[in-house]
């Protein structure tokens, strides 16, 4: 499991799969190792096809993905989206 994410944190997706469009935010639910079964909250069994993050998007509607952990960026640490860090920068009136 890697030690940059877990449980409950934010993260972009890097690919476009399980009708998450490439850059969605989206919250990690639980990792998965390969083989390794765990029960979505509506009942869903998954089956891990390699080690990997369920990540969920409800307040979207698209519901539940897994992704591995190269297709997703955290959105904590020192990542800050760039309008966030430009908005820092403007000097005070």
């Amino acid at each position: 499991m890697s030690k940059e994410f877990k449980a409950g944190d934010l993260a972009l997706t890097l690919a476009s799969k399980y009708g998450f469009p490439a850059m969605s935010q989206v919250e990690l639910i639980i990792f998965l190792l390969k083989g390794q079964k765990a029960e979505q909250p509506h009942g869903e069994l998954w089956t891990a096809p390699h080690d990997g993050w369920v990540v969920g998007r409800e307040n979207e509607g698209l519901g539940y993905g897994f992704f591995k952990h190269s297709q997703l960026m955290p959105l904590r640490g020192d990542f800050q989206p760039e309008q966030q860090k430009a908005k820092e920068a403007e000097p005070c009136a």
